[in-house]
């Protein structure tokens, strides 16, 4: 199992999803801080990406398009966690991929819950 690939440019974010997942029983692979091309994903292919839509260095709806356009990652599950909450921000996510849309703050369970749907539903499995 290749675990979960947090990308969010905030340190304390990415701690407390790390914190909150690896809890549950996941692993969660290095931090992903949204710098650089999709390329530089960790060598090893995660489960699932949990994506940030805002960061300062790059559009996490880029990332997100790329991810689903490459051969090699468009299979992955992505859920995208931001404080983005406008229906037209979930909209567009879904349309470029993302099969699940969480806002911030968000709440430890729905997290944990749509993380093991997502890997249930996935080629992967969840712990």
């Amino acid at each position: 199992m290749g675990g979960i690939l947090v990308i969010d440019d905030e340190p304390a974010i990415h701690k407390l999803i790390k914190m909150i997942l690896e809890h549950e029983g996941f692993r969660v692979m290095g931090h992903g801080s949204g710098n650089g091309p999709v390329s530089t994903l960790p060598g090893e292919r995660p489960d699932l990406i949990i994506l940030d839509l805002m960061m300062p260095d790059v559009d996490g709806f880029e990332i997100l398009a790329a991810l689903k356009s490459d051969e090699e990652t468009r299979e992955i599950p992505v859920i995208v966690l931001s404080v983005r909450h406008l229906p037209e921000d979930m909209d567009k996510a879904r349309q470029l991929g993302a099969e699940y849309y969480l806002t911030k703050p968000f709440d430890p369970r729905v997290l944990v819950d749509t993380v093991r749907e997502a890997l249930r539903k996935g080629v992967s499995s969840s712990p």
